[in-house]
């Protein structure tokens, strides 16, 4: 998939839904981020890479928090953060974008 189709997934799925927001206090209109491929540690498997589109930050200044990412094998989206070595690490797949900003 390209950034494009990405984003078009995301913002067909949000909608008009643009105001909706989560625990966190996430703005939508603040928080999507250009789709950026990189590579995950898989939580479960520290030694499994996992290549996937970072979508959304939670502090997208300080890059601090919560990332939303998204899986285009299994066309899913999950949670990922950086662990205390500042390694990205991907925390699990929550179904849609929306589902996954809810579980946040």
């Amino acid at each position: 998939m390209t950034q494009y189709e990405i984003t078009q997934l995301i913002a067909q799925e949000i909608g008009s839904n643009w105001g909706h927001t989560n625990a966190h206090g996430v703005d939508l209109r603040a928080c999507l981020v250009t789709p950026q491929q990189r590579s995950y540690f898989d939580s479960m498997d520290d030694s499994r890479m996992l290549d996937l589109w970072r979508v959304l930050e939670e502090d997208p200044d300080t890059h601090a928090g919560y990332e939303i990412v998204f899986d285009e094998q299994d066309r899913s989206f999950g949670l990922a953060t950086t662990d205390q070595h500042g390694r990205d690490l991907f925390l699990g797949c929550y179904g849609t974008f929306m589902e996954t900003l809810d579980a946040m």
